[in-house]
């Protein structure tokens, strides 16, 4: 039995060193193929193409077969002789026609080109939104890894703490310590422990955020995750003059769209020119009569009928629907370039902020680790003076208290370089996801 459970622990142990850590990049691949925004956003996109081939269709013949049957009672027409009777006949008729737009003015034509534009500016709509997704996918990520750091620290802190209250209740029992020092550790440790239950309950807020954004089912439990490749590294040089934003890119095929619609709305005035062309038959039976009736083979080819004709419509009074038409096409256009224009300058100024939010983070990362270094020596020269009974416990407390809000900014500015190094790489070219 024993040896059972070893062969079971080991398997279990290499199991789980075996499973991989999620890394960020999977992350964001996870969040790309099942964030709901993501799916929505490639959902329209399909909607869009089944516009366009809506659009296409509209140039092509339009075939149609038709077939009708009816028995006659009374009074009616005699199919053979063309004379009024008061016989009961069977008849029926077959018939397939074909109409081919020839000339409209270029309309579906037009409409096809906005129908392809369509297309062009769902797709960069969802491509923009996954960049969102993804974007939110990283504050969320490094959320967890500030979270977890500050759990580390917080565990830290009471280990040492808690050292220095057993430390400082055998200095009671020798007597170079109070039992007022005593107390003051102990609110100390007090407060760590509440400081370690907060950030626990943070980190476990902030794996339920990260599963939120990916798409997962919510729950706070933890996830298996891996700094590795998320770490400030120097910005990636590309030729960011090649890169066009998908934002840009959808409210520029946006404007191309409008214009399309400018177009196809103009050609509305145009007459309309159609070919048609089609071939029917019909099939009758005298009921209750003597007389024969022909096969219906025979019939069918005795009474079939072609024809060949062009279609000419010049619209001359619509109810002002036409002209209302072409009006809101225009506005519809100037909106789009005024659209175009805000995107671009917009685009422009974040990634300006990107630059200067990169810099920024950069420098007050070396100036935190700078000031957390100082604090630590100061710290360390306090805890020493209170081992030797020149410092109070409050010269401890708050030189603690300095050296947690140092390494916790240390943190937080460590985090933000590596958040703003992936924004700065995005807006030189470099997409979220490799």
């Amino acid at each position: 039995m024993k040896r059972v459970f070893t062969i079971l622990l080991t398997a279990f142990s290499a199991w789980t060193a075996a499973s991989p850590q999620m890394t960020l990049r999977d992350c964001l691949v996870y969040a790309r193929e099942h964030a709901h925004d993501n799916r929505i956003s490639r959902l329209e996109t399909d909607k869009g193409r089944a516009n366009r081939g809506m659009a296409l269709s509209d140039v092509m013949p339009y075939v149609q077969l038709s077939m009708n049957g009816n028995m006659s009672f009374g009074r009616n027409i005699d199919p053979e002789t063309n004379t009024y009777d008061h016989r009961q006949t069977l008849s029926s008729g077959f018939g397939l026609s074909m109409s081919l737009p020839v000339f409209d003015g270029l309309v579906r034509i037009n409409n096809i080109k906005a129908a392809g534009m369509e297309v062009k500016r769902l797709e960069n709509a969802a491509k923009a939104r996954e960049d969102e997704i993804s974007l939110a996918v990283i504050r969320a990520f490094f959320n967890v890894s500030y979270c977890k750091a500050m759990v580390a620290q917080m565990e830290e802190n009471l280990k040492r703490d808690l050292s220095t209250l057993y430390a400082t209740e055998r200095g009671v029992d020798t007597g170079t310590k109070s039992q007022a020092e005593v107390a003051d550790i102990k609110a100390l440790v007090a407060s760590d422990e509440y400081e370690l239950t907060n950030q626990k309950n943070l980190l476990r807020k902030a794996y339920l955020q990260l599963r939120g954004e990916m798409g997962m089912q919510p729950d706070d439990s933890p996830l298996d995750l891996s700094d590795a490749g998320a770490s400030p590294t120097a910005v990636t040089t590309t030729d960011s003059a090649a890169f066009i934003h998908p934002e840009i890119l959808e409210a520029s095929f946006a404007e191309k769209e409008s214009l399309y619609n400018l177009r196809a709305a103009k050609g509305a005035f145009s007459p309309t020119i159609s070919f048609n062309a089609g071939i029917s038959t019909s099939y009758f039976k005298l009921m209750g009569s003597d007389v024969r009736t022909p096969a219906f083979s025979k019939q069918w080819h005795d009474n079939m009928g072609q024809y060949l004709g062009v279609s000419f419509s010049l619209p001359v009074f619509t109810g002002l629907s036409t002209i209302n038409r072409l009006k809101k096409a225009r506005i519809e256009l100037r909106q789009s370039r005024e659209r175009l224009e805000q995107t671009r300058l917009r685009i422009e100024r974040l990634s300006a902020e990107a630059a200067l939010d990169y810099t920024s983070a950069s420098e007050e990362w070396q100036s935190a680790a700078r000031r957390m270094e100082a604090e630590r020596i100061a710290f360390n020269a306090t805890n020493r003076r209170y081992e030797l009974g020149d410092a109070s416990a409050i010269d401890l407390y708050t030189a603690s208290a300095k050296l947690s809000v140092a390494r916790a900014n240390l943190e937080g500015k460590r985090i933000q370089v590596a958040i703003n190094r992936l924004i700065l790489d995005y807006y030189n070219g470099i997409p979220f996801i490799n």
